[in-house]
């Protein structure tokens, strides 16, 4: 498999953590997922929404269902890199980075049923 990289970070681990549906890192997809199918059906079939995924409280979001040492802000930020990024969406044009004043990124997904339906056969 040729190397990905997300931000100049080798994700390819990732990607097969993921579709080997290994915990913690499939479980922060399938979370994300079904945050995000939620949050679209309530704008409409049609609509395109603005998800925004802050790294830290999604591991805290995450960690109150299931408990694992690997469940790390590093390793949630990576796992959706790796979504992103293994489902083929584009950068700036269907999801993009923020960084904070501090330093922390959010990153800021371009709903739509396109990246709905991209993201969806990833798994």
């Amino acid at each position: 498999m040729s190397e990905i990289k997300g931000n100049g970070i080798p994700i390819a681990n990732y990607v097969d953590l993921i579709r080997n549906h290994k915990s913690p890192y499939y479980d922060v997809v399938s979370f994300l997922l079904k945050e995000m199918e939620m949050h679209y059906n309530k704008g409409g079939q049609n609509s395109e929404i603005v998800y925004t995924v802050n790294p830290r409280i999604l591991q805290e979001e995450i960690e109150k269902k299931i408990k694992n040492e690997k469940l790390t802000t590093v390793n949630v930020c990576r796992t959706i890199l790796a979504l992103l990024y293994g489902s083929k969406l584009s950068e700036e044009k269907d999801f993009f980075t923020t960084t904070t004043s501090s330093g922390r990124r959010n990153y800021h997904i371009k709903v739509n049923n396109r990246t709905l339906n991209s993201l969806s056969k990833f798994l």
